[in-house]
C-alpha cells in the first residue's frame, strides 16, 4: 500500500555536493533511471544555459525531482534568436522529471511543475517546454491540466509540450 505524503511538501533547489542532492539522485537512479539526466553537463556553443534541479521532500524522503534549463529558444537547434524589445526570448526546458511511483497521483508532480513555472516566469522566460515519450500518459494528464499545448515530435515517438508564460 502506498504511504501518504506528509504535509507540507518542501520543494527546494538542490545542487551536487549538498545534503539534499543525494536523495534526489538516489530516487532518480533507483526508481526512474534518470540519474544521468540530473548530472549530465549541459553546454551550448551558441548561448548560455542555466541548469536547475528541484527536489520535492516529504519529511526527509525525496518524493520527486525536476531538472529544468533556462536557454535561448531555438539555440540548441542552431536557430537565430527571436528578439523582443531587443532581447532574445528564453524558455524553461524540462530536462528530467519524476515522482516516486509509490507517491504518484498526490499532486507532487504538479507542485514541482508549478515551482519551475514560477521560477522561469521570475527569470523572464517567454515559455516552458518539455518532451515526453508516447508512453508517459500520466505526465500528459498533468501537463494538459496545467494548460500546456502539445505538438507531436517529427523525430521520435514523443510529444512536445509548450506553455506560454
Amino acid at each position: 500500500m502506498a504511504s501518504a505524503v506528509e504535509q507540507p511538501l518542501r520543494v527546494t533547489e538542490v545542487r551536487p555536493g549538498t545534503a539534499d542532492f543525494q536523495p534526489v539522485l538516489q530516487l532518480a537512479a533507483r526508481v526512474l533511471a534518470q540519474d544521468r539526466a540530473l548530472t549530465a553537463a549541459i553546454t551550448s556553443a551558441r548561448s548560455a544555459v542555466e541548469s536547475h534541479v528541484l527536489g520535492a521532500f516529504d519529511g526527509g524522503r525525496c518524493a520527486g525531482f525536476l531538472r529544468y534549463l533556462i536557454q535561448v529558444i531555438g539555440a540548441e537547434e542552431g536557430r537565430p534568436p527571436v528578439l523582443r524589445q531587443g532581447r532574445a526570448l528564453t524558455e524553461g526546458y524540462v530536462e528530467a522529471f519524476g515522482v516516486d511511483p509509490l507517491l504518484r497521483r498526490r499532486g507532487i508532480g504538479s507542485v514541482l511543475q508549478q515551482h519551475a513555472i514560477q521560477r522561469c516566469r521570475a527569470a523572464g522566460c517567454y515559455q516552458m517546454r518539455s518532451r515526453s515519450p508516447v508512453t508517459s500518459t500520466e505526465n500528459y494528464a498533468l501537463k494538459l491540466a496545467a494548460g500546456y499545448v502539445l505538438q507531436p515530435s517529427t523525430e521520435n515517438d514523443s510529444y512536445y509540450f509548450l506553455l506560454r508564460l
